[in-house]
């Protein structure tokens, strides 16, 4: 009877299925700690004023991400997912990934072109519309000068948000056990760039936003890498060229940035 029993309750189980689950809780908890270790290395290595400076810029710059880019990041990852969906035979139709290059293309297009805009006007711009919503109160330089170079931040956070969807949606098992793995490579970089702007350069808050600049910087990177090996296999690719505003455009950013 046990031996029924056992066998009724493995047929109804998908193990491919469970190995999926199992990568993708390893990556959720890895991904946790990589968010929540900016607020374990300040505790540790900063001062409480540094800790809420960075909390006040961390709440407001976050604020934009979750309204602006969660969005688009949650409604891109679904698209991925139906369109990089092979049924487990690694078969995958021409239009789809065709369709999903043109997403990823676009949405990433559309953030350069934000992105160009928001390098020389976010960092003026954002210390003002903090003066105007909480007053005289945070009328202080460390603030503003924080606030400003957290504008410079937002845009990795989103470039990295729609390259994982992306990556998360197209990987197959073994890919997302690498990503794992990676993504344990990745909290080393982000402790190690932590400490070195925090208890070596002694930046405090600033340091933290440059930590989290280079771990997302690694992040995307990889998974850049991952998408370009993707397209290649199935015959495809994409080129900077796609991604980029005009040259002409960037040289106008950085000239307004200086």
């Amino acid at each position: 009877m046990s031996w029924h029993r056992s066998d009724y309750f493995m047929g109804r189980f998908s193990w491919p299925m469970i190995g999926l689950s199992t990568n993708v809780f390893f990556q959720s908890v890895v991904k946790h700690l990589l968010t929540q270790g900016d607020s374990m290395m300040l505790a540790t290595m900063t001062s409480l004023e540094d800790q809420g400076i960075y909390a006040l810029a961390s709440n407001y710059g976050g604020l934009l991400a979750r309204v602006l880019f969660q969005p688009i990041e949650e409604s891109s990852r679904t698209l991925f997912s139906s369109l990089l969906n092979s049924g487990g035979s690694g078969n995958l139709r021409v239009e789809n990934i065709n369709a999903a290059k043109t997403q990823l293309t676009e949405v990433l297009r559309a953030y350069s072109l934000m992105a160009v805009v928001g390098f020389p006007l976010g960092p003026v711009l954002a210390p003002q519309l903090l003066h105007l919503l909480g007053g005289r109160i945070w009328a202080s330089p460390r603030i503003s000068s924080l606030l400003s170079l957290y504008c410079y931040y937002i845009p990795f956070l989103a470039y990295n948000g729609i390259s994982e969807a992306f990556v998360s949606s197209a990987a197959n098992s073994a890919e997302l056990r690498r990503q794992a793995v990676w993504m344990g490579v990745f909290s080393a970089c982000f402790a190690s760039a932590a400490y070195l702007f925090l208890k070596v350069g002694a930046l405090g808050a600033h340091g933290m936003v440059y930590a989290n600049i280079v771990n997302m910087a690694v992040r995307i990177v990889w998974s850049f890498s991952f998408i370009q090996t993707f397209m290649s296999r199935h015959g495809s690719g994409i080129a900077i060229s796609e991604l980029s505003p005009r040259p002409l455009t960037c040289i106008a950013s950085i000239t307004m940035s200086i």
